[in-house]
Order: C-alpha cells, then sequence, then structure tokens
C-alpha cells in the first residue's frame, strides 16, 4: 500500500488521552492529531515522538490530522487500523500469504451489510472448501517479541462466536495477525497483559480456531505485508 502524498512529519508535544495528540510541525505551528489505534501499553505515544500525519480533506474537521505511524527508536510502527483489509487483499493476491491460504483461490471480502458482521473475509477454493478470517493488528513488544492479546472487546466476543457457528458449518475460521512493524522476531501468546482475554483465545484454539502472523515492511511511502511469522504459544 502506497501513499499517495509524502506523509506529514510532527512531533508529540501534548497527549490528552490514547486517541488525540497535539502535534508541532515542521513550521513551529501546532495542531490536533487523531490517533487510529489506541495505545493501551503506552508503547505508541509520549511527548516529544517523532509521528507521519495525513491531512483530512474535509476542512470542517476540528482535529485535522491523522496519525499514520510512530517512530519508536526501532522501526516505525503503523497504526491505522483502517487499512487492514487493504493489505491483506494486497498480500493474497500476491500469494505472501500462499502458506496459509494458497489453497484458496477467491477472496471475498465482506460488507456492512453482510449477515456475518463481524468477519473481514471469506475464501474459497475449487473444492468447494471455505475459511472465514478476522484480521486485526497486534504491535505491544516485550524484548524481541511481539505479544498478544492485550486486550478483548464485545465486538471480538461476538467475533469469536461467529466464527465458532462457522466451523459448526465445516468451514477453517482463522484470526489473521498483522504485525505493523519490523523490530519484532516473532509473535507470542502471552497470559501476562490480559489473563481474560489469554483464556478466551486458548479455549477458542482448542476448539479449532486458527491463528497465523505475518510481519509487515514500514516505511514513509508504503506499508505492506512481507512474510508469515512464528506464534510461539
Amino acid at each position: 500500500m502506497n501513499y499517495k502524498e509524502p506523509l506529514v512529519k510532527a512531533k508529540i508535544c501534548r497527549i490528552f488521552n490514547n486517541m488525540i495528540v497535539d502535534v508541532v510541525l515542521d513550521d513551529g505551528s501546532v495542531s490536533h492529531a487523531f490517533c487510529p489505534e489506541v495505545d493501551f501499553n503506552h508503547q505508541l505515544y509520549s511527548v516529544d515522538r517523532v509521528v507521519y500525519l495525513t491531512k483530512s480533506a474535509d476542512k470542517r474537521r476540528k482535529i485535522p490530522y491523522i496519525c499514520q505511524m510512530c517512530d519508536v527508536g526501532s522501526s516505525l510502527v503503523f497504526v491505522n487500523y483502517k487499512y487492514k483489509n487493504k493489505l491483506f487483499l494486497e498480500a493474497f493476491h500476491k500469494g505472501i500469504l500462499d502458506a496459509d491460504f494458497g489453497r484458496f483461490v477467491r477472496v471475498r471480502e465482506i460488507e456492512a451489510d453482510d449477515l456475518l458482521k463481524m468477519v473481514n473475509f471469506e475464501l474459497l477454493s475449487d473444492n468447494g472448501e471455505r475459511a472465514f478470517v478476522y484480521v486485526v493488528d497486534i504491535f505491544n513488544k516485550i524484548g524481541d517479541d511481539v505479544v498478544f492479546p492485550s486486550s478483548i472487546n464485545f465486538f471480538e466476543l461476538e467475533m469469536f462466536e461467529e466464527l465458532k457457528r462457522m466451523r459448526a458449518k465445516g468451514a477453517d475460521t482463522y484470526v489473521f495477525l498483522i504485525v505493523p512493524r519490523e523490530d519484532c522476531k516473532q509473535a507470542k501468546f502471552v497470559w501476562s497483559q490480559d489473563p481474560i482475554a489469554a483464556a478466551k483465545i486458548y479455549d477458542e484454539v482448542h476448539s479449532g480456531l486458527k491463528f497465523c502472523c505475518y510481519s509487515c515492511n514500514v516505511n514513509q511511502k508504503s506499508v505492506s505485508i512481507a512474510q508469515k511469522m512464528n506464534i510461539c504459544y
């Protein structure tokens, strides 16, 4: 995924909450920026951290900028989860995901008015096999590993139930983890961040839900899924 316009470099000068910050632009002016990814573990947004932004075309917006990347020193971290479906589709069509989805030849992005409300994609093979995929970013890092889960919400609880119903009908089901940074060696399932979320995932894996994880290439001009990552349980 390439950005059409150069990203705007800025530095955080004030943090209001996990989703809104003040930034100093190159010309010295101060403006507001919206942060799409909630920073539960305070690894992304901090005063004096360099961020890269896009500016909304809607001049009526009170918060004119949207944060796309944070520079955490060891890597740029892509923080706009709204592009996760686009990244998945690009990687699927390029064959990057063949280790997990190579037998599937067709992909359908599930629309907002579909009966399946919580799932992102349906995959189909020539043999009639079906798979349903939920796509999510993970970015929290401990040591050299990106770790999950960091939280669980009601939306995700419903997603687990929806995928369970699809498994009962004979379909494969996947949670596809995107690691939107370049400084992690593997993904690691941990109990320490949110034991309730970890217990739910543990139960779902034992009932047939599959997890796969892929790293990303991230720079100031583009973001793309790179290769499969090992998940350590």
